[in-house]
């Protein structure tokens, strides 16, 4: 086991450990504040009080493995990696069997969030790649069982990540049949001009031309950019809600703006503008499928 989390670590940057640091203030005084520094780069990432119990890599990859272990070949890490200088980190699970979804292969994930400084919570989700378009989706449920706060209570907590696991796998099946619920329901061209409306604020159709004349060139750029895409998804997917769906799926994953650091994409889709846009995107497509949205 220990070889293999080591391997893991390696061969995703992740062999690096966050040590928490008292700091002191100019005087040489200490002070109620702790500094935790990667200690592959010796950034300080953030600062913390004392009550914040880290958790580190290895202990994490290792839970996962041994959660992992119950399912046999059903599960394999393939990606791992760290975002933004080590702050959050995230492994990829992949679920054996590809989901079917119209004419679309869809691969599907289980996938682990979490933080080295303590801006949220250790989290497990589900995640998806439909393989046409190598367009990205991720869901991290709101159960308050499937998030983890960095406090005294969080070593206990982590071993019920074999059940979180069960759990994932079980939405991720769930997430599948939603999907093949939006591919058999039929649109209308005016939901595309209702959905960007609904993600963005504005759109050609529902938007006065003095609102819009208002709107900046990039913001205009970019609504042009979300209708190329949803065009696109609908053309080769069909006029469904599926096709609107994959339209700003498609949008978020290859084009959305991120930060120009390593993993910034997977980060934009895990936990930056790409998730919140995707979220925005399900809700609205799930509620005019008939279903309650999810939580």
């Amino acid at each position: 086991m220990k070889a293999r989390v080591s391997e893991i670590l390696k061969a995703n940057d992740l062999d690096f450990t966050i040590q928490k640091e008292i700091l002191f203030d100019n005087n040489g005084r200490k002070t109620p504040y702790f500094g935790l520094f990667n200690s592959k780069t010796d950034e300080c990432i953030n600062t913390v009080k004392d009550s914040y119990v880290v958790s580190q890599n290895d202990e994490i990859v290792e839970l996962v493995l041994r959660g992992m272990e119950s399912f046999g070949s059903d599960l394999q890490v393939t990606k791992a990696g760290s975002l933004n200088g080590g702050r959050k980190v995230f492994i990829q699970l992949a679920i054996e069997g590809d989901g079917v979804v119209a004419n679309d292969r869809i691969k599907r994930y289980v996938t682990i969030l979490d933080s080295n400084d303590g801006s949220t919570s250790l989290s497990i989700g589900i995640g998806d790649l439909t393989m046409s378009c190598s367009n990205q989706f991720a869901k991290f449920y709101k159960q308050g069982e499937a998030k983890f706060r960095h406090s005294a209570s969080l070593t206990q907590k982590l071993k019920t990540i074999p059940s979180l696991i069960e759990l994932a796998l079980a939405q991720s099946l769930r997430q599948i049949e939603l999907y093949n619920r939006f591919a058999s329901t039929s649109i209308t061209r005016d939901l595309a001009h209702q959905m960007v409306k609904h993600v963005l604020g504005y759109d050609r159709e529902f938007t006065s031309m003095d609102e819009l004349s208002s709107k900046s060139t990039r913001s205009i750029n970019v609504m042009d950019k979300l209708y190329n895409h949803i065009d696109r998804e609908i053309e080769g997917k069909g006029l469904s809600l599926w096709g609107l769906h994959s339209g700003i799926t498609s949008y978020t994953t290859h084009e959305i703006s991120v930060p120009n650091r390593d993993n910034a994409r997977i980060e934009s889709v895990l936990n930056g503008s790409a998730y919140k846009m995707n979220q925005s995107s399900l809700e609205f497509v799930t509620r005019e499928s008939g279903v309650l949205v999810m939580a």
